[in-house]
């Protein structure tokens, strides 16, 4: 801004003028720092429910490997998350629990749910961080299972 003042001209910003540029300068700093944090956060939350998912679907890979055994538990040598356990509990699919399409096929075998349950150790109320549930075909006849 060019100012004259008597016989002599001043160029400049007034103090007023610099304050509120500093200021418009530190919100938006503020805001790309505050966007920044909560970007950090999301990919943290991200990694750890991809991890949680990782560590659930080799549990679930081991249980499907012993299609014939009922599993209690996951062998540590193929687990070897030391601050997660998995839990396995299983339960019968009742008739009304199958779709329509697939209750009626004749020679229809019966199903299990398989409930695996991932718990944080590290947590003080050993917190379950996630769950999945799979239907496992019965084999009651040796003679039934697929080679």
């Amino acid at each position: 801004m060019k100012r004259r003042a008597g016989m002599r001209s001043v160029t400049g910003f007034t103090l007023i003028e610099v304050i509120i540029a500093i200021g418009i300068l530190a919100i938006s700093l503020a805001s790309l720092f505050q966007i920044i944090a909560s970007s950090r956060a999301r990919i943290a939350k991200a990694d750890e429910a991809w991890h949680n998912m990782h560590m659930l679907t080799q549990a679930a890979e081991y249980v499907l490997l012993h299609r014939a055994d009922v599993v209690d538990s996951v062998d540590r040598d193929f687990f070897p998350y030391r601050d997660y356990q998995v839990n396995i509990s299983y339960e019968e699919v009742s008739d009304e629990q199958i779709d329509d399409d697939f209750a009626s096929i004749s020679g229809q075998l019966p199903l299990d749910l398989c409930i695996i349950e991932l718990v944080n150790l590290k947590t003080s109320g050993k917190e379950t961080v996630g769950t999945l549930e799979i239907e496992r075909i019965i084999y009651e006849d040796d003679g039934l299972e697929p080679e």
